[in-house]
């Protein structure tokens, strides 16, 4: 797998392990495995992590997902979404993707579509741009060429953290959600609270 770089999101560094940003993640569906509808706007209230991926990957790609199920394990998780969409839907079928990402938790999600084409245009969405090495002539064995980027979506649906590395740090990844968690705390605290007119 060749890893490409990204700039495409304006970042600052310093404060977390990953590059900070902050857009709004733009909402798409596309099916689960069990062939029902299913979109990003489905898991507003929560911290998500998106990745794109695909199963025969060599590397990376089940390193992310080990990543996120030591963060899903090691930290309170009743906040956490993780989504997986795969790139490689003609590979990948839905009894992989279930049997893979069921072993993880209720809270891990497979996406797949009907072409490789329909995850394309999901994950421009994101600047994730990826492609089949080999073009549209695929045969059996073919490697995806991608970015290799993890989203992280707050509960209001922005994306607050890219994070670009070949090789996590889940604890890393772990100071960070619980820095986030703690400003969206402070947030809600600092909200003007409404009040009622008392009736007369």
């Amino acid at each position: 797998m060749i890893i490409m770089p990204m700039a495409f999101y304006l970042i600052t560094t310093g404060e977390y392990y990953g590059r900070k940003v902050d857009e709004t993640a733009p909402d798409f569906t596309l099916r689960d495995t069990q062939n029902q509808p299913h979109s990003l706007a489905e898991h507003k209230g929560k911290f998500t992590f998106l990745y794109f991926g695909y199963l025969n990957c060599n590397e990376v790609c089940h390193n992310q997902v080990g990543v996120m199920f030591n963060i899903n394990h090691q930290t309170d998780n009743s906040d956490l979404d993780f989504i997986f969409v795969t790139m490689d839907p003609k590979r990948d079928s839905n009894s992989m993707l279930n049997d893979y990402f069921n072993q993880f938790g209720q809270n891990f999600y497979a996406l797949t579509a009907e072409s490789m084409a329909q995850i394309q245009k999901v994950a421009s969405l994101y600047k994730a741009y990826f492609f089949a090495d080999g073009g549209t002539n695929l045969g059996k064995d073919y490697e995806i060429s991608h970015p290799g980027n993890i989203f992280l979506i707050d509960p209001n649906g922005q994306i607050r953290l890219v994070y670009q590395n070949t090789y996590l740090r889940y604890d890393k990844v772990i100071e960070d959600l619980n820095k986030l968690r703690s400003k969206s705390l402070k947030n809600d605290t600092e909200k003007p609270q409404s009040h009622s007119k008392e009736s007369l």
